[in-house]
């Protein structure tokens, strides 16, 4: 069963959970999430997930400073409730998503998912 990954508000701090998809591309690994479209990348496999989680918080800062952060949750396929948005299922992700249509033709990747949160 797939793990229902989301993004929750507590008050003053968001935690979340999303899908990474990690792929080698020439010298490069990439963490790349295609329910937000972010993406990290590094020399190593931990250094892109590290990279990634970088993006993933300032992305967050971003979207809690402009007050958008709902309708792009919205925009990406989440399901957003008041409090909580929950990811749309793999397949819902990679539906029109050229990018990740291209992870899965790969030879090989790997599905993570990365945990993190922040004070706003």
């Amino acid at each position: 069963m797939e793990t229902q990954n989301y993004i929750a508000l507590a008050g003053k701090e968001i935690s979340i959970s999303v899908s990474v998809f990690l792929f080698k591309e020439e010298n490069a690994y990439i963490a790349y999430c295609p329910s937000l479209d972010l993406s990290g990348y590094d020399a190593t496999e931990d250094s892109a997930k590290q990279d990634f989680e970088y993006v993933l918080r300032e992305w967050l800062r971003e979207q809690m400073d402009n007050g958008t952060l709902y309708r792009d949750l919205a925009k990406h396929g989440w399901k957003v409730g008041q409090e909580k948005a929950i990811e749309p299922s793999v397949a819902d992700m990679i539906r029109g998503n050229k990018s990740a249509g291209k992870i899965f033709s790969l030879p090989e990747f790997k599905k993570t998912n990365i945990h993190t949160g922040i004070l706003c």
